[in-house]
């Protein structure tokens, strides 16, 4: 790493920082040109992105993502030229996940603080996806300086902040003993699934996800491909909300794609002030980060699989650590696939003891047909885990961190298990026989299954019977918030739903609840031109 970001690290906080560190880097920067136009065939529409809900004054939200192009060139190139082109947004999504986590943070100093120890974390890990930072703050600069919050934290850190809001929407430690967290019911429910060949109609694998959470600030919306020169990576597609870098769902040339989704919730320990951030809190590597992490430098399902369990070997050299610790505030899950192969990645920073585990679960694994497919929402079903010290341990199932049965609502399963186990009963009834349009159908659907299969269209709340896709503690495939039972706030929760067909090098998108889009959704090929 260069001498200038080493000296951002260890001041972090201070105002000059980022003046520094771009007089240190300007000269590897390149012109990036305007923003080029939206793809011809982004025709489709969504019928009520008006009615989302926005702060006041906000301004409103595109029918599609910002297209930023290909972006090529030194990670940093890279994050100058999405910086530029997307500078206002950045600084729209800042101010609005600001205002969210500062009364949670109590104090900037506090936010900087959590910062640093993710930097010093991803400088071990991942220093690649701190270069693309450092290039992102950079390029929107300009913008950055003119927000409403321009001084509270350096523009390196704000760009990190995007990065890691899951993260800072825990509460800091409150002292040195360690409790287990509280239970908290969640809206968070990103959910997907991956079918393989033998589940599908033309014999091609599908790689479905979604993005659950609230409109504002993340509707704001950026998709581009990035063509990086670092030999050991790939080209890759994501959309992300302004100033991510890696986001719910991303595909590389190779035919690799990594969704993440917030894991498992259950039996966790909390924060301490031991060992900075003990607990969940303590320093890993956030669910986006490790969408980018995968997709960036897998050639295979089988190496992203191992980024995100125990990272490269100068990770472990570096750190002394044999694993990756993986975290969305609690645990992370990741999903990975490529033309023939399927994963998920379940991980948590801290089991009752404050170890962090993983756990890798397979097609077959849970009686899935043929081993052709997996499905993974926030609940983790693995029947096993590796500790810190990277040994299996048969003894510890992670399904004891929250599975779909913990807390039920509905039909004996919580918000999480009700999605699980409708993508579960979807593939089943449809194995052999599944298209992208049917992938597409579903995720417009305001049912749910059971465990057993039985459907259910209505649940019944306060002696009332409602859609599912408007009850709480129940979760559909196209979920909608709710201020009362049956009643649509507008808030949330598909920010965007993602298809990937990894054999076309074809990924597909909404802007927004797919109930709710009309006309093709939106596409974007990565084959190499």
């Amino acid at each position: 790493m260069s001498l200038s970001r080493r000296n951002v690290v260890k001041g972090m906080a201070a105002a000059g920082a980022a003046a520094a560190l771009a007089r240190g880097r300007a000269a590897q920067a390149i012109a990036a040109p305007a923003a080029p136009p939206q793809p011809k065939d982004w025709t489709g529409h969504n019928r009520n992105l008006g009615r989302y809900y926005r702060a006041p004054g906000a301004p409103a939200f595109a029918p599609h993502p910002r297209y930023l192009g290909e972006l090529r060139g030194t990670w940093l190139a890279i994050g100058r030229q999405y910086g530029e082109r997307a500078a206002d947004l950045i600084r729209l999504v800042y101010e609005g996940w600001y205002r969210e986590l500062l009364p949670i943070q109590g104090s900037p100093a506090v936010m900087a603080e959590y910062l640093r120890h993710q930097n010093a974390y991803y400088e071990m890990l991942v220093p690649e996806a701190l270069d693309l930072m450092h290039g992102i703050a950079e390029g929107a600069e300009s913008e950055l300086k003119a927000s409403a919050f321009a001084n509270e934290l350096t523009h390196f850190d704000k760009i990190l902040m995007i990065n890691s809001y899951f993260g800072l929407q825990g509460r800091p430690p409150r002292g040195a003993t360690a409790e287990l967290a509280p239970l908290e019911e969640s809206t968070h429910c990103c959910s997907g699934a991956v079918m393989l060949g033998a589940a599908t109609a033309d014999g091609q694998a599908i790689h479905c996800s979604s993005e659950d959470q609230h409109f504002f600030p993340q509707e704001y919306l950026v998709s581009f491909i990035a063509s990086p020169s670092d030999r050991r990576a790939h080209r890759y597609t994501i959309t992300d909300s302004a100033g991510e870098i890696g986001s719910e769902h991303a595909m590389n040339d190779r035919g690799v794609v990594v969704s993440g989704y917030a894991g498992g919730g259950l039996n966790i320990l909390g924060p301490t002030l031991a060992q900075p951030f003990s607990g969940y809190r303590r320093p890993g590597l956030d669910w986006q980060v490790g969408d980018f992490f995968g997709a960036a430098f897998a050639a295979s399902a089988a190496e992203a699989v191992e980024l995100l369990t125990v990272g490269r070997p100068d990770y472990r050299k570096k750190s002394g650590m044999q694993i990756v610790v993986g975290k969305c505030t609690r645990g992370a899950n990741w999903v990975v696939s490529d033309r023939t192969h399927a994963f998920v990645v379940e991980s948590i920073p801290a089991d009752q003891h404050g170890r962090p585990r993983y756990a890798v679960r397979q097609p077959g694994d849970l009686g899935e047909e043929k081993a052709a497919f997996v499905a993974s929402c926030n609940n983790v079903e693995a029947h096993d885990s590796f500790d810190d010290q990277n040994r299996r341990d048969p003894h510890h199932p992670m399904s004891q961190h929250g599975d779909a049965t913990s807390h039920p609502q509905y039909a004996g399963l919580n918000v999480s298990g009700t999605r699980f186990w409708t993508f579960t009963w979807l593939i089943r009834n449809h194995f052999g026989k599944i298209t992208p349009e049917m992938v597409e159908q579903w995720r417009r659907t305001h049912f749910f299954y059971d465990a057993a299969g039985t459907r259910h269209d209505t649940v019944e709340v306060d002696g009332k019977r409602v859609s599912p896709a408007l009850a709480p503690g129940s979760g559909t495939l196209c979920r909608h918030t709710t201020s009362a039972p049956g009643a649509d706030n507008f808030k949330g929760i598909n920010i965007y739903v993602s298809l990937s067909l990894p054999d076309r090098l074809e990924c597909r998108r909404t802007k927004g609840r797919p109930c709710e889009w009309e006309g093709p959704w939106d596409r974007l090929q990565l084959a190499t031109p």
